[in-house]
C-alpha cells in the first residue's frame, strides 16, 4: 500500500530548502508551494492605520470567491482521494516470457496465485471481485481440511480468504511445487506463518509455525486457450502444525518430523519450470505410468519391496510419519505399519495431472482395521480419508515423494472430533 508522507504544518525543524528537497524526492506527486523567507512582512507595517477600508460589495465578491475555491477544493479531493473505489480494473500479470509456454491449467493459477499475491487486501471489492471471476467459474467448489466446504467464489474467499487471514494474518509462502497439464494443476507449498488467530476452539498461540500447504485445481476450459477454476482441494498438514506448538495429535514418529524441502535437483523453485521441461522433452506419461503404480503397490498392494523406488530415496511424509531417506526406513515405518494396520485397502485417484517427470495424485484410501494405526483407534473399523501425493520420477523409477494425509478426516471416521481434542490441548 503507498504511502502518502505530507511535513507536519507545526513543524519548524527544517528550512524551505529542506522541504523543496524532500518535495523533489518524493513519489506522490504532490507539490507545495513555500513563501520565499525575504517576503515576510514586517509587523510594524501591519497597523490598522494602514490597512485599506474594504466597501460592502468587495467584502460580497470576497465571501463569493471563498466559497467557490472551498467546494472546488471538496470536488477536487472526493475525485482523486485514493481510498475512493475506482472502475473495476482488470490486473494484468505482465509474465515473463518463459511462462508463455506453459499448460493451461498452470498457466491459469499462475495468473490467479500472481493476483493475490500482488493485491491481495489492497484492491476496493468491486475491482477484487471482477479479478477472481476471470479465474473462477460461477458454481465453484472449494474444500478444504481446516476451512470448510463452500460453493461460488464468494464461499471460496469466506472459507479460504477470511478464515486463513484471520487465523495466519501474515504468511510467506515458498512455493517448492507447481506443475499441471491442461484440465488440472497442483502445487505443494510450506508457508511461514504467524498463528495470530483463535480458531475452531483452539486459542491462538501466537508465535510463528511452518505449515505445510497442497492444492489440486481443476479446470473448466470454456473456450479454446481460456479456462476457469471449477473445483479446488486444500489442504494442511494439520498434525505438523500443532505438534509445532506443543499439542501432539499423534505419537512421536520414529523418523523426523517437521522437515519438507523441495526437490534435489535444477528444476527451478516452484519445479518443474515449464520451458525446461520442454526443452528436455522429458515424458509426462512415462511418468504418470511409474507413479500411479507406485502408489497402488505402496498403500494398496502387499509385497514386501517397493519396487517403484530408488534406495536413496526421499519420501517427505506427513506428519506422524516423518521423513524416510532410504528405501529400507520407507518399508519399516511407512508401508508396513500401514499394511499390518488395515485389510482389504485401496487407493482411489480422483485428480491427477503429470509435467514431465512430476506427478500429483489426489485422492482417499479406503480399508478395513485390524490393529491401531499410529496410535488411533482403528480396529473393526472401515475407514477412508484424503491423501495427496507428489513425485519425482528419475530414470523409471521414483526419486522423492511429498505427502499430506486428512487426518482430520481420519479421525472422524474412528469416532473422534479432531478440533475438539486440539482445543483441549491434544490427545496425547
Amino acid at each position: 500500500m503507498k504511502a502518502f508522507f505530507l511535513p507536519s504544518p507545526a513543524s519548524t525543524a527544517a528550512s524551505p530548502s529542506d522541504f523543496q528537497h524532500r518535495d523533489s524526492d518524493s513519489s506522490d506527486g504532490f507539490e507545495y508551494q513555500h513563501m520565499p523567507v525575504t517576503a515576510a512582512p514586517d509587523e510594524q507595517t501591519l497597523s490598522a492605520a494602514k490597512l485599506p477600508m474594504l466597501r460592502p460589495k468587495a467584502v460580497l465578491k470576497l465571501a463569493l470567491g471563498l466559497i467557490l475555491l472551498v467546494a472546488s477544493t471538496l470536488v477536487c479531493a472526493t475525485l482523486w482521494h485514493p481510498n475512493m473505489p475506482q472502475q473495476p480494473r482488470i490486473w494484468n500479470p505482465d509474465l515473463r516470457v518463459e511462462f508463455s509456454t506453459e499448460p493451461l491449467a498452470k498457466s491459469v493459477i499462475r495468473k490467479f496465485d500472481g493476483y493475490n499475491m500482488a493485491r491481495g487486501g489492497r484492491d476496493d471489492p468491486v475491482t477484487f471481485w471482477a479479478n477472481v471471476q476471470q479465474y473462477m467459474t460461477p458454481d465453484l467448489v472449494y474444500e478444504s481440511v481446516g476451512f470448510g466446504t463452500w460453493q461460488t467464489p464468494q464461499g471460496w474467499a469466506q472459507g479460504e480468504e477470511h478464515k486463513y487471514g484471520m487465523t495466519f494474518p501474515e504468511t510467506v509462502f515458498t512455493q517448492m511445487l507447481f506443475f499441471g497439464d491442461q484440465q488440472v494443476a497442483t502445487t505443494t507449498t510450506y508457508g511461514s506463518a504467524l498463528w495470530k488467530g483463535n480458531f475452531m476452539g483452539m486459542r491462538a498461540p501466537q508465535q510463528w509455525v511452518n505449515l505445510r500447504i497442497t492444492d489440486f485445481y481443476s479446470m473448466r476450459e470454456e473456450s479454446p486457450g481460456y479456462a476457469r477454476i471449477h473445483y479446488n482441494f486444500m489442504m494442511i498438514d494439520w498434525v505438523d502444525a500443532l505438534r509445532q506448538v506443543e499439542c501432539r495429535m499423534l505419537p512421536p514418529a520414529p523418523l523426523q518430523e517437521g522437515l519438507v524441502l523441495p526437490p534435489a535437483a535444477n528444476d527451478g523453485v516452484p519445479a518443474p519450470l515449464s520451458v525446461l521441461v520442454q526443452a528436455q522433452a522429458r515424458n509426462a506419461s512415462k511418468a504418470q505410468a511409474v507413479a500411479e503404480a507406485a502408489l497402488q503397490h505402496d498403500w494398496a498392494g502387499n509385497s514386501n519391496v517397493a519396487a517403484g523406488w530408488w534406495n536413496n530415496l526421499t519420501f517427505y511424509g506427513p506428519g506422524g510419519i516423518g521423513v524416510a531417506r532410504t528405501l529400507e526406513s520407507y518399508h519399516e515405518h511407512v508401508l508396513r505399519p500401514f499394511r499390518a494396520s488395515f485389510v482389504n485397502r485401496t487407493a482411489t485417484v480422483d485428480l491427477s495431472t503429470c509435467e514431465g517427470n512430476y506427478c500429483g495424485l489426489f485422492g482417499r484410501f479406503s480399508g478395513q482395521g485390524i490393529r491401531k494405526w499410529l496410535g488411533l483407534p482403528t480396529t473393526g473399523r472401515s475407514i477412508t480419508f484424503r491423501f495427496a501425493m507428489h513425485y519425482r520420477v528419475v530414470a523409471g523409477k521414483v526419486q522423492e515423494g511429498w505427502a499430506i494425509f486428512d487426518f482430520p478426516g481420519l479421525f472422524t471416521e474412528v469416532g473422534l472430533d479432531f478440533w475438539a481434542l486440539a482445543a483441549s490441548g491434544g490427545r496425547l
